[in-house]
């Protein structure tokens, strides 16, 4: 492999002169001498070791990206968005799935520690088991101390800065809708218990009920998380109640689940929407192409992806940055909702 001395030896420049020049110093450097350098680095074909330079300044062009579920339709969208802004500025991205673990979220940060990430973005929200959040915090202040940029793109534990949807007020906002077609039981089809989002969605679909002077009754919280499978299993339990308790209408605490929830409901026989409504969160791609087509709370997955890595940049050049922006939501009504009274059960 060429070597940096080479490049200066062929230059006929200093080492740290062509060291200034190809890192793109600062440090004024002379144009012929600068034009000599980059001409002797083309001829050799010479490639800059990222893993060498991250050694010297204390952090390389990498940026980590940590994810809950990586076969989550709803973190591939955002890592596009992350991806298409970091491309375009020089950094590689690398994924670390969680599975929602605190002990592998641990790790993977001990392990970007290792290798001087310039940044870190957590795609999805804070978990919440008893002692974690201070273990995380504790991990993630060693990073910044280091100069490493910490971004959230979800509600979470850490107080860093955050580009985050505006989960709750979505959630009463689909419930609004739903009681705008007619439909007063509503069931709600809740995430893991140890996530925070799933928890502030959870909160803005109770948050709707009392707006409407609606009751909240336990059998009309059905336990998720945030997986197709976790939808299909959800609704089996509707079967057992009686025709006049059962939901009209189901919101799902996201498109995942809204999925498996359509798919368990056609098992027992039920259609949608004409015995029951389904809607979810988060507006993934495959909401346009299931029938009938989900009506969901749009969050904007990529854009929310872009906006991270644009916070991530703008703090590793030292701007003022909000510490909190919020991300507003909004209703996409498709077909898979429509007013009560036509279940034929």
């Amino acid at each position: 492999m060429t070597s940096i001395v080479q490049v200066a030896e062929l230059a006929g420049v200093s080492i740290a002169t062509a060291s200034r020049v190809i890192s793109k110093s600062n440090y004024p450097v002379n144009y012929k001498t600068r034009e000599r350098v980059l001409a002797a680095a083309a001829e050799l074909n010479y490639t800059p070791n990222a893993l060498a330079r991250g050694m010297k300044t204390q952090h390389s062009n990498m940026l980590g990206i940590i994810v809950g579920d990586n076969t989550d339709p709803y973190y591939a969208e955002i890592m596009r968005g992350v991806e298409e802004v970091a491309t375009e500025n020089g950094y590689l991205t690398i994924v670390c799935n969680t599975d929602r673990q605190p002990a592998k979220e641990l790790k993977y940060l001990q392990t970007l520690r290792d290798f001087r990430p310039s940044g870190i973005i957590f795609a999805g929200g804070g978990l919440t088991e008893a002692g974690y959040p201070e273990k995380l915090a504790e991990k993630v202040c060693e990073l910044t101390e280091r100069g490493t940029a910490v971004v959230t793109l979800s509600q979470h534990t850490l107080h860093v800065p955050s580009y985050q949807p505006d989960n709750f007020d979505g959630a009463r906002q689909m419930v609004n809708k739903l009681i705008s077609l007619g439909h007063r039981k509503i069931a709600f089809v809740t995430g893991p218990a140890n996530l925070i989002v799933a928890n502030i969605r959870l909160q803005g679909y109770m948050a709707g009920l009392v707006e409407a002077g609606l009751s909240l009754t336990q059998n009309m919280l059905l336990p998720g998380n945030f997986s197709m499978a976790g939808g299909e299993q959800a609704v089996k339990s509707l079967a057992y109640l009686p025709p006049h308790e059962r939901p009209t209408a189901i919101f799902a605490a996201n498109d995942e689940t809204a999925l498996g929830v359509m798919i368990g409901l056609r098992q027992m026989g039920w259609q949608v929407p004409r015995d029951v409504s389904v809607c979810g969160f988060g507006d993934l791609p495959v909401a346009q192409a299931v029938s009938p087509t989900l009506t969901t709370v749009r969050i904007g997955l990529r854009e929310l992806g872009r906006h991270g890595m644009l916070k991530v940049l703008a703090l590793l050049k030292n701007e003022q940055v909000a510490e909190i922006e919020i991300a507003p939501t909004s209703i996409v009504e498709r077909d898979s909702t429509a007013p009560p009274g036509l279940s034929q059960y």
